[in-house]
């Protein structure tokens, strides 16, 4: 009995290790995206402008998952539709988000992105069709109020948006349900659903600049120019952000993945504003501790923790 007890014991550090590892992944792919905004505004002072900055930094950090490739052509079946989702949902909200840092302010793409917990509750409440709550209500009333607050929205109802301020608040309504279609789906490998993201990610930076970008390409001068920090934007941060959060996306509840990776939140606003020369005043105060406390309110450690292929299928049966 002794040397049982000995033996489980000396297996509860490497268990408690295990348990938290997804946790400290989306911690560090948090701080990553955090701080995801300077290589991207060094690309620019090289000479890339624009969505042109996107698109050459997802083709860098697509070029190390060429290899998953392969995976994703012997998917069969149920395999294809998960990685289309991740490719169609997560990869291109990767594209638009990284896209905003570049279009508008840092903090406000920042911000409006992570409106997500909004986005979450209203999936929540009417696709899985799950309970409206006083706790649902004040975070999607928390969420709106850092919206408005965000966007300007005053007793005149005057508010201004950009092009990058839409792109932030697609790429956080996109990764919500991307997020739900990640907890759910886990019968592909991490290197095939990494390709497949990588894929909708290149799709959206192209469809974007194709679409959007009224600038002509960088000629070759200004990409070998720009070549070092593109390879530091895609390679150091754009790829170990796509397979941390991935990786850890199938491991923790997207509720909880949502609340961890708001600590990009205070990472990016803070570097932001000592770093990009961007001004931080009452209005982003305000929106910060509103979408803070909004996504604090949602998350409920009380909340029975049911798994997303149950929770679907009781809202398709209570449809």
């Amino acid at each position: 009995m002794r040397r049982h007890a000995l033996h489980w014991g000396s297996r509860l550090p490497n268990d408690r290790l295990n348990a938290a590892l997804p946790t400290l992944g989306v911690l560090l792919a948090a701080v990553i995206s955090g701080l995801g905004w300077m290589p991207l505004h060094a690309v620019a002072r090289s000479g890339i402008t624009g969505l042109w900055i996107t698109l050459t930094v997802v083709i860098v950090a697509c070029l190390p998952l060429v290899p998953f490739l392969p995976a994703l052509l012997r998917a069969r079946g149920e395999e294809v539709r998960s990685l289309a989702w991740i490719g169609g949902l997560i990869g291109v909200a990767y594209a638009f988000y990284t896209a905003s840092l570049t279009t508008t302010e840092v903090t406000r793409a920042i911000l409006l992105f992570y409106i997500a917990p909004v986005w979450g509750t209203l999936l929540e409440v009417f696709v899985l069709r799950q309970g409206f709550t006083l706790r649902r209500a004040l975070s999607l009333a928390l969420g709106a109020a850092g919206l408005a607050a965000i966007l300007g929205i005053g007793s005149d109802f005057h508010f201004m948006m950009n092009l990058g301020d839409v792109l932030a608040l697609l790429s956080g309504m996109l990764w919500s349900v991307g997020l739900l279609f990640v907890f759910r789906r886990d019968s592909a490998g991490i290197g095939a659903q990494s390709a497949a993201l990588a894929l909708g990610a290149l799709t959206g930076a192209v469809l974007l600049t194709l679409l959007l970008e009224p600038a002509a390409a960088p000629d070759a001068a200004t990409l070998i120019r720009a070549l070092p920090w593109l390879a530091v934007a895609g390679l150091l941060f754009v790829l170990p952000l796509w397979v941390l959060s991935l990786w850890a996306g199938r491991r923790i509840s997207p509720g909880r993945t949502t609340l961890i990776f708001m600590a990009e939140v205070c990472v990016g606003v803070a570097s932001a504003a000592l770093w990009a020369g961007q001004g931080f005043g009452w209005r982003e105060a305000t929106g910060t501790f509103l979408v803070l406390a909004a996504a604090t309110v949602e998350f409920d450690p009380r909340r029975p923790r049911t798994s997303a292929p149950e929770a679907v299928k009781m809202g398709e049966e209570s449809a």
